[in-house]
């Protein structure tokens, strides 16, 4: 790779380890270039701690060291995708990019058909319109809602069914009030409260 971008006068800055894959730390997050096992093929990936960007794969190792460098140099995504075809980015990748990862996964939970049983739950937290702006997941059951969409440990709230009428909303992050069980009529309400708490 480092001789391959020396030729082409791209700059992919320091690459390690020497084995596969190999690794280039960008401040866009972590590239890394493995090999396929049958076939002469360069697996390209981009990750930063919860989330991957961009995957691809290509035989070219010019067009590797290319992207690498593009990448590393803050190329636009639009134009990183329009220039790298080969290159397939995260539909969260946009959003997240905008700072706004929110409204798309709302989106997904409200409409899937895997999550039916928590439908009522996400319907009601998401017509709050403070509510909306945090980043939810639903794990075993369990509304997550996450201030940060890429720090699993961030601070977040996570709202259980009990009952018919009631909600356990439990707390992650320091924040106080863990462990409450609320009626339905005064859920939203506690939520905004913790939210509020720092």
């Amino acid at each position: 790779m480092a001789e391959t971008a020396g030729r082409r006068g791209c700059d992919v800055g320091p690459i390690g380890p020497v084995s596969a894959p190999v690794r280039v730390e960008t401040d866009r997050g972590v590239v890394s270039v493995g090999l396929a096992a049958e076939e002469r093929l360069f697996l390209i990936g981009v990750h930063t701690p919860g989330f991957t960007w961009v995957t691809g794969s290509t035989d070219d190792l010019g067009l590797v060291v290319e992207a690498v460098a593009a990448w590393r140099d803050g190329l636009p995504l639009d134009d990183f995708e329009a220039k790298y075809p080969f290159m397939e980015l995260d539909e969260f990748a946009r959003p997240l990019a905008a700072g706004d990862p929110a409204p798309l996964q709302w989106s997904r939970l409200l409409s899937s058909d895997f999550h039916a049983d928590q439908r009522t739950l996400l319907t009601r937290l998401h017509e709050d319109e403070r509510l909306r702006l945090l980043f939810p997941t639903v794990t075993h059951g369990v509304v997550r809602l996450r201030v940060d969409p890429l720090d699993g440990g961030s601070r977040q709230f996570l709202v259980r069914e009990v009952a018919p009428d009631r909600y356990q909303v439990d707390t992650v992050g320091g924040i106080k009030g863990a462990g409450a069980t609320v009626p339905t009529a005064d859920l939203v309400a506690h939520l905004r409260n913790l939210q509020g708490e720092r």
